[in-house]
């Protein structure tokens, strides 16, 4: 029993996304648009799908604003988001899971001038494990061979999550390595010269070369996070392949 309620407390702390899924968000029908607020999870995804079937006329736009979420909950959405044509609006932050998954899948992006279209990472990426203060004295509290167990788990999760997400960028048309070319060592310059920073970002350009493209600005241009100081990404460059 110690060694689940260990791992249990320890994958939520690993993933912010997943800890963060426990909160409350709000899904709601206004201004002619379908809203998300919070973190995204299995249970507001079947309350967003239950509103959209309940409505006569079916709106064509998904305004999200959300931190990100579990990684499977991600991709169900934007999954769910691509099948029914809908275009994606975020007017402040779009981050994690829902920049790697809900952003892409709509048909056109729209964005205010501030918004924020956050990486920090993607599911194949095990070797990048970091854990914040509270994870590792959890961690560390643990004997040799459930920290060896636990590494097992998050191996087997990161395995699944890679080859599903690979699959899902393949569907939507992007370049796999969007959720995780941050994390290549040719950009640790970005990382060391901003050592405050959450995550990173990209240009429209470099959006596009990745394969997200239709992006509209309201009132350019767009200059990312420029309303908030809290939230600090890097836009890194994108390589032509």
């Amino acid at each position: 029993m110690r060694n689940l309620m260990c791992s249990a407390a320890l994958l939520a702390l690993f993933s912010p996304a997943m800890a963060a899924g426990e909160e409350t968000t709000q899904v709601y029908f206004s201004n002619g648009q379908l809203e998300y607020v919070g973190p995204i999870n299995q249970k507001a995804n079947q309350q967003l799908i239950a509103l959209y079937d309940s409505l006569a006329a079916k709106p064509a736009v998904l305004s999200i604003r959300s931190p990100g979420g579990e990684v499977n909950a991600g991709m169900d959405l934007g999954s769910w988001v691509r099948a029914h044509k809908l275009n994606v609006r975020v007017m402040e932050f779009c981050l994690s899971s829902c920049a790697n998954y809900v952003f892409p899948a709509g048909i056109e992006k729209i964005v205010s001038n501030f918004a924020m279209i956050g990486y920090h990472g993607g599911p194949g990426k095990l070797e990048k494990l970091t854990l914040d203060e509270s994870a590792r004295k959890i961690y560390d509290a643990l004997s040799a061979e459930e920290q060896k167990a636990f590494m097992a788990q998050i191996a087997g999760i990161s395995s699944q999550g890679g080859r599903r997400e690979a699959q899902y960028f393949e569907q939507l048309g992007v370049r796999a390595d969007i959720s995780s070319l941050g994390q290549n060592e040719r950009y640790d310059q970005f990382v060391k010269a901003n050592p405050n920073a959450a995550g990173w970002t990209y240009s429209l350009d470099d959006f596009a070369r990745l394969g997200v493209r239709d992006i509209s600005v309201i009132n350019p241009p767009w200059k990312p996070g420029s309303a908030s100081r809290k939230m600090v990404f890097v836009t890194i460059p994108v390589d032509r392949q």
